[in-house]
């Protein structure tokens, strides 16, 4: 897959989890064949990088990190904040954080984004900062970082630390329902126009440059490919094209397409209308000058998180290019295709 991107001017990356290696060597064979590059599924969110406050943990990061090193892949950081608020059994925020004063809790971010981005400083080529800050409708979530000023503030001082520890890396903001046109785009858009047009003095090579707070929208890209659930593919391309105006980069940062299924199960047309889905999004991105690329998020149906979550996702699934026996999809060619 990475080899029809590459004369693309594309990356085409994954979500990976070392664990999911450690029993399962197919797992890490395709990651490494298709891929070029890596991010972290689950790594550097709050609960795995740091469980307790001021307690680090960087194994899984590391794991990741070193991989990519040592396959010569673009390495990328998910997620450095991010609290969901209609997930909050996963803990993304651990209880003793959670559970701390507002203005210490804030300094713990700071502090947290500073240790992660410094350790991965000249390896990760891209990071999103924040993710998930807004509802539906476009709204602020109430959030545990939210808490901590009441405003986005906290999310300008996310970036400003980040930009701060590590000046050459991309940094991003990332969401989902947020590719097509909305309220809930047109909040994300404000913000990001405002963190484009914030600027923060750092040295680069001994010279001090101001630089804006932000690089790069990551567009999740979460699909449904049932019947009459394809995506309006003129929509997110004027979507994502006026962010690409406000001089940003775009990626799709977390795809994948959901069908509905039957005993885990998908019928050969609801697999065509998936393959069409993966193709029309891959095409969106080769469309646009500043789009970097797609990453899935996870490969195979073995190890997604769709399946991994079947009460949030009832009666969808195979959501990914390949099965869970890692045979090939009408989806992955629809990829392919869209990239020949």
């Amino acid at each position: 897959m990475a080899q029809l991107a590459k004369p693309r001017g594309k990356t085409i990356g994954t979500a990976y989890r070392s664990t999911y290696a450690q029993n399962d060597p197919c797992y890490r064979e395709v990651a490494l064949a298709e891929f070029d590059s890596l991010t972290t599924e689950i790594g550097t969110m709050m609960n795995t990088v740091q469980p307790e406050p001021g307690v680090f943990d960087f194994r899984e990061a590391d794991a990741v990190a070193d991989l990519a090193a040592q396959h010569h892949k673009d390495f990328q950081i998910h997620s450095l904040i991010w609290d969901p608020l209609d997930q909050l059994q996963w803990e993304i925020v651990p209880s003793a954080i959670r559970a701390m004063a507002p203005d210490r809790r804030h300094q713990l971010m700071i502090d947290s984004i500073t240790t992660v981005m410094k350790r991965y400083a000249g390896r990760a080529s891209t990071v999103t900062v924040v993710n998930e800050a807004f509802d539906q409708v476009g709204h602020l979530q109430p959030n545990a970082w939210w808490d901590t000023t009441h405003n986005d503030e906290y999310i300008f001082d996310a970036f400003r630390a980040a930009r701060l520890a590590d000046p050459t890396a991309e940094l991003y903001y990332n969401d989902h329902s947020a590719e097509t046109n909305s309220d809930k785009s047109n909040a994300i858009y404000d913000l990001v126009k405002r963190l484009r047009d914030t600027t923060v003095e750092v040295d680069v090579n001994g010279q001090t440059v101001a630089r804006p707070l932000i690089d790069g929208m990551g567009f999740q890209g979460h699909m449904l490919g049932g019947a009459d659930q394809q995506p309006n593919i003129s929509d997110i391309e004027s979507n994502v094209q006026r962010f690409a105006a406000l001089g940003v980069d775009v990626r799709f940062t977390e795809l994948d397409v959901r069908v509905p299924v039957l005993n885990g199960v998908a019928t050969v047309a609801d697999l065509d209308r998936q393959r069409l889905v993966y193709n029309m999004m891959t095409q969106v991105c080769l469309n646009q000058p500043r789009c970097t690329g797609l990453t899935l998020w996870g490969f195979t149906d073995k190890r997604s998180w769709i399946t991994d979550y079947p009460d949030s996702f009832s009666g969808y699934g195979a959501a990914t290019p390949l099965t869970d026996d890692y045979r090939r999809k009408p989806a992955w060619k629809g990829i392919a295709d869209a990239l020949r």
